[in-house]
């Protein structure tokens, strides 16, 4: 007889699907007001639209050079941090859905937006970074690089948001039954 899937994982508690994401939204909110008191808006890391190479001019020379190597040399690694951080939320939830006997794509779909975004957040931060260390001399394709990397990280984190909930449904649904 083929034993069913635990109930209560004994790697990845049950408490983890409530709390994980928990953890990701406060350190998500806690890293925008560090980041805003910093005087240091994250106005380029947000925008759903994209960005051009006036955009950035625009922002870095409001920032002035103080805030400009805030940016670069504090926040930006925080914010690499805070993806590790969702990255991993991401992976572990995948391994504790597959855990609880939920098929790997269905797993996949609930941690994977996470787990792909923080990949895409660090890409990011990367090519902000490189954007600030060659100012005032910016270049198109860096531009739209960051651009097109800031969209898909958004859209994913987005999804891994989304995610989170349905792999708390499928992970507390069983005590329904």
């Amino acid at each position: 007889m083929i034993d069913p899937a635990p109930l209560y994982s004994d790697a990845i508690p049950l408490a983890f699907f409530a709390w994980a994401p928990v953890g990701v939204m406060l350190f998500f909110w806690l890293a925008g007001l560090w980041a805003s008191r910093a005087g240091v808006p994250r106005l380029l890391e947000n925008d759903w639209n994209g960005f051009t190479v006036a955009d950035v001019h625009k922002l870095f020379d409001a920032y002035g050079e103080t805030r400009r190597r805030i940016y670069r040399n504090r926040v930006l690694p925080a914010d690499v941090a805070f993806a590790f951080f969702y990255g991993i939320v991401g992976a572990l939830t995948i391994y504790a859905l597959v855990s609880r006997g939920q098929p790997l794509w269905l797993a996949a779909l609930c941690g994977g937006g996470w787990l792909l975004g923080a990949l895409f957040d660090v890409a990011e931060n990367l090519s902000v970074a490189r954007l600030l260390d060659t100012y005032p001399e910016i270049a198109e394709r860096d531009v739209a690089f960051a651009s097109r990397v800031t969209q898909i990280k958004l859209v994913l984190f987005s999804l891994g948001t989304l995610g989170a909930v349905a792999a708390a449904w499928l992970a507390w649904r069983p005590l329904a039954i």
